[in-house]
Order: C-alpha cells, then sequence, then structure tokens
C-alpha cells in the first residue's frame, strides 16, 4: 500500500498520538517525520503561519494543520466520514470539545506534577525526540524546572487535585457516558473514542502510565480501542 502522506510530528506530542492513532485505526500507509522540537519554525511545511505540530501534507502537497481538524479530514478524505458520522451530533460535538478541553490539559500535570515526574519526563523526551547533541542534553537539564515549576504546578494548583485523581475522574466522566456500550461510539469506536485514546496513548512510554492502569473501565475501553489499530 502506498503512503498516502506525511506527518510531521513529534513523538511526545499528545496531539501528533491523536492524528497518529487514526491512521493506525484506518490502516493507512503514511511517512512520519519527526521533527527538531527547537527547530520548528524551520522545519514545518505551514511554518512561519503555523508552527505546532501535528502538521498533515498529503501527496498532492496540500497542507493541513491542527489535530481534530486533520482527523476530521483524514476521516472524510479516506474513510468516507464514517467515524465522524452520529446520530446525536449535539453529543458527538460536546464530547469531542471535551476530550480536546479536558484530556489535553491534563497530560501535563501527570507527566510533570512533581519534580521527581518532570525529571524523569524531560530525561525521557530528551531520548525519544530528535534533537542536536547539545540542545538534548540542554533541554534534559533545563526543560523539567520550567515544565514543573511554571506550567505543570499552576494547573495542579488551579485543579485541586492530585494528577492521578484528576485523570481517574477524566476517565470515570468518559467511560460513564458510554452507556453500557464498549465505546462512546457504541460497539465501534468513533473518532471522539480515538481522539480521546490519543491523549491516554502519549502517556503510555512514561512510568507515569502506570497511575493510569489502575482505573478498570477505563483501561478495558484503552485496549479495546488499541486491538483496532493496524500496526
Amino acid at each position: 500500500m502506498a503512503s498516502v502522506g506525511q506527518l510531521h510530528m513529534l513523538f511526545t506530542c499528545p496531539f501528533c498520538w491523536k492524528v497518529r492513532s487514526l491512521l493506525e485505526h484506518l490502516n493507512l500507509e503514511f511517512e512520519t517525520i519527526q521533527i527538531n522540537p527547537l527547530k520548528q519554525k524551520k522545519s514545518l511545511p505551514s511554518a512561519p503561519e503555523w508552527v505546532k505540530v501535528p502538521v498533515w501534507v498529503e501527496n498532492d502537497g496540500e497542507i493541513y494543520v491542527d489535530s481534530t481538524p486533520i482527523m476530521k479530514h483524514i476521516d472524510n478524505n479516506f474513510n468516507e466520514g464514517k467515524l465522524w458520522k452520529s446520530t446525536n451530533e449535539k453529543r458527538r460535538d460536546e464530547w469531542m470539545e471535551w476530550v480536546d478541553l479536558r484530556l489535553s490539559k491534563a497530560t501535563i500535570p501527570i507527566l510533570y506534577g512533581s519534580i521527581g515526574s518532570a525529571l524523569k519526563t524531560t530525561l525521557m523526551v530528551s531520548k525519544l525526540e530528535k534533537f542536536g547533541f547539545f540542545s538534548k542534553r540542554i533541554y534534559a537539564w533545563a526543560g523539567f524546572p520550567i515544565m514543573w515549576g511554571i506550567i505543570a504546578r499552576t494547573r495542579v494548583k488551579k485543579d485541586g487535585r492530585k494528577p492521578k485523581k484528576l485523570w481517574h475522574d477524566l476517565l470515570t466522566e468518559f467511560t460513564d457516558e458510554f452507556n453500557g456500550s464498549p465505546f462512546f461510539g457504541g460497539d465501534n469506536p468513533d473518532l471522539v473514542d480515538i481522539a480521546a485514546f490519543g491523549y491516554v496513548r502519549s502517556i503510555s512510554p512514561y512510568v507515569q502510565f502506570k497511575e493510569l492502569e489502575d482505573h478498570a473501565e477505563g483501561m478495558k475501553w484503552y485496549r479495546a480501542v488499541e486491538e483496532t489499530l493496524k500496526t
């Protein structure tokens, strides 16, 4: 099967995991272009107008940005829009917004919510991403005080819950919406399931993922979506 496009991405970006998961769910061949996090303004095909990942470039040269619009486009272009179709569009739209607002903001607290977690995460990021020799070492030791001291602590303090408690509450809220079905989409995952799965999956390379694994219903859903991926 020929590649249908290029995904310009960071390996550790939760928004990129959303798009990757959709492409794998649909069993589409694609090329991954892993960029240097410190050189996005110079290396992304959408720059300088858009300097965030993911960026999706199809074989005809068309460029698409922003993870959820990219997912909708891929589903429409390669899957006849089947994953986005719904008999209850209001519910679908509300929960896609919930996923993009609530789950996306919960990833930083779980990964950087304590100084120990932040150090472990930045060390892992420095190994997984395509840094240069010196920038890798600078990020590994200078990145975690910023992520923990400025960003993660602010979010944890504002929410008031420990990161594990926050994630367990979110997973409970999400899975309760299934109304007895295995997925949000019913008998099969839909685009909301894949988006939510992508955010959870973005935590899986880190040791902190074990804090989510004892949420029974959440992990039952997560493993069921995982089984649909064609990797």
